[in-house]
């Protein structure tokens, strides 16, 4: 949700990438949660917000930057994995612990204090009068717990490592889960490899398999839709987008909490690493690779997810970087360089080589059974 506003001021004002960031990053904690509020509002299903509830979004800093009704305006809950993998969250809640307790990490300038202020609302909800009804509650008051059991029950993963004083998380682990995600998933990145490797083979054997990409993306396609049957665990993933895109968005320069932290960098990873340092709580080794893929890991799923490609006659969707000649009107636009991002990436957090063949996954045709 974070880097999409900063398109949006982008693309509205006409200001650099930079100034946009600064904008958002600047801006009212309140401002904030309003915004999530108007864009979890262009996606959801009707009644919509009470007359209450939209006289106050429509006070709020970025009213004129909504988008437009429809999918969802944020990252998959697989970009917010990714990232939060990092250790970001909790290294950043080191930071403003620090801050808050003390003069250990010196004083803040003025928009560092900003930031402060922003983060422990954005991602540790400090009480405000909105934020709970999208996330936490006196019954899930723990965001971190609340992003845990939404990955574990949409990707069937967990995060890689406990709580930030080393105990193991402790977080309601649903029955219902997506176990089988991950192998299904890497087989579709071995089989959309082959196809990319292909591209350009003409005389050699041509392993790629159209048929088994699109078998294997609709297998995806029912198991992550059977998550989210009349929205479910939408709420989650829009709350954990702007955490993360927060947290992301934080590191992504040098921005001038990272420059009062003294942890300037010439990437998101080198500042992250900085940082940790700093407050005692190491980054993941693997934060270039999962901070590299977040964003075309999101562009990935909800491709599966959205079912654009509806016959293997579309696969080339995963696999071409520009429509091949005689495409239907109409054709999905293809994301081969996301594609080939996220497989080297993702072989590269995992150790995995997923170049070479595993043993295969078996797909079924299946009908997803709506809720009554």
């Amino acid at each position: 949700m974070i880097q999409q506003l900063v398109q949006r001021i982008i693309v509205a004002t006409g200001v650099t990438p930079q100034a946009a960031a600064e904008r958002v990053l600047g801006s009212d904690p309140f401002d904030l949660t309003l915004h999530m509020e108007e864009v979890w509002a262009a996606f959801s299903a009707p009644p919509g917000p009470g007359p209450g509830r939209q006289a106050l979004m429509n006070t709020g800093a970025f009213t004129a930057l909504i988008p437009p009704a429809g999918p969802p305006a944020w990252d998959h809950l697989g970009y917010s994995y990714v990232l939060e993998n990092t250790r970001v969250v909790q290294i950043l809640r080191r930071v403003v612990r620090e801050y808050r307790s003390g003069e250990g990490l010196g004083i803040p300038s003025v928009p560092s204090q900003r930031w402060i202020d922003a983060t422990e609302a954005v991602l540790f909800q400090a009480p405000n009068p909105i934020a709970p009804w999208l996330s936490t509650s006196p019954i899930r008051q723990d965001p971190e717990a609340v992003r845990r059991n939404a990955y574990w029950r949409l990707l069937g993963l967990d995060l890689a490592f406990g709580t930030d004083d080393n105990r193991p998380p402790a977080y309601d682990k649903a029955t219902a889960a997506n176990t089988s995600f991950v192998g299904m998933f890497e087989e579709l990145l071995f089989e959309v490899w082959q196809a990319i490797t292909n591209v350009r083979n003409f005389s050699g054997v041509n392993a790629s398999d159209d048929d088994r990409i699109y078998r294997i993306a609709e297998e995806l396609r029912f198991i992550l839709n059977s998550r989210r049957q009349l929205q479910m665990l939408a709420r989650e993933e829009l709350a954990a987008a702007l955490a993360l895109g927060w947290a992301e968005l934080t590191v992504s320069a040098n921005t001038p909490i990272v420059v009062d932290l003294k942890a300037q960098g010439t990437s998101a990873s080198d500042r992250l690493r900085l940082i940790g340092e700093r407050v005692g709580l190491p980054a993941h080794s693997k934060s270039a690779a999962l901070f590299s893929m977040s964003s075309d890991l999101s562009t990935f799923l909800r491709t599966i997810e959205a079912g654009l490609v509806t016959a293997p006659n579309l696969s080339w969707v995963f696999y071409l970087e520009q429509q091949p000649p005689g495409a239907p009107p109409g054709s999905p636009n293809p994301i081969g360089v996301e594609s080939r991002r996220v497989i080297t990436e993702w072989a590269a957090a995992t150790g995995k080589d997923l170049k070479a063949r595993a043993k295969p996954v078996e797909t079924n045709r299946r009908q997803l059974v709506t809720a009554r």
